[in-house]
């Protein structure tokens, strides 16, 4: 992995700058813009020690003649916002997948919005749903940064902990942090 270091009272090294990433998002019903820009937030916080750049973009955005050098589309599913009264769905299964062809993992996901308001609606404080749209953010901030490391490391597994493991729980998903392991940032940089 290439290190870029800066010399400011002490010797720092950092992973050098790697392409921007361009993610587009394609949201197939509502979504708040709080939950997005706490989504945006929560990725950059997770991924920033790995050197990568993400250049968010809306699917309705996009110009026909455009193209991308990195490009990795997230197609989120459902309600991307904390409605005031749940409706009852199965919440078994995943929250998120990201498509493999051949044992090949390809730069598309989808994220189940209403899945991960729902799982994270019981256990949310009074506090939390005052800024609910906020706490969904970031718990689709920290789904999307999972998804992300698969698409980006092109690999489909998984680490012991942080926020790659192979399950997280609504707990993890509100709770105050969730970071990358440094082995997994080394990964996404390179």
């Amino acid at each position: 992995m290439r290190l870029v270091c800066a010399i400011a009272l002490a010797a720092v090294c950092l992973p050098a700058k790697a392409a921007p990433v361009t993610l587009v998002l394609q949201f197939e019903d509502s979504y708040s813009p709080e939950s997005v820009a706490a989504m945006k937030r929560e990725v950059a916080s997770i991924v920033a020690g790995s050197g990568i750049q993400v250049d968010w973009r809306l699917l309705s955005e996009l110009q026909p003649a455009e193209t991308f050098g990195n490009l990795v589309v997230v197609r989120f599913k459902g309600a991307c916002l904390m409605q005031p009264v749940p409706y009852l769905m199965d919440e078994r299964g995943y929250f998120a997948f990201t498509h493999v062809s051949e044992d090949n993992v390809l730069p598309f996901s989808e994220v189940e919005c209403d899945k991960v308001g729902n799982s994270i609606r019981p256990l949310m404080s009074k506090a939390q749903w005052r800024e609910r749209d906020t706490v969904l953010g970031r718990a689709l901030g920290r789904v999307l940064a999972h998804e992300l490391y698969h698409m980006l490391a092109k690999s489909p597994h998984h680490a012991d902990s942080g926020v790659t493991r192979s399950a997280l729980s609504p707990s993890q998903l509100i709770s105050r942090k969730l970071k990358m392991t440094r082995a997994d940032l080394e990964k996404l940089g390179q």
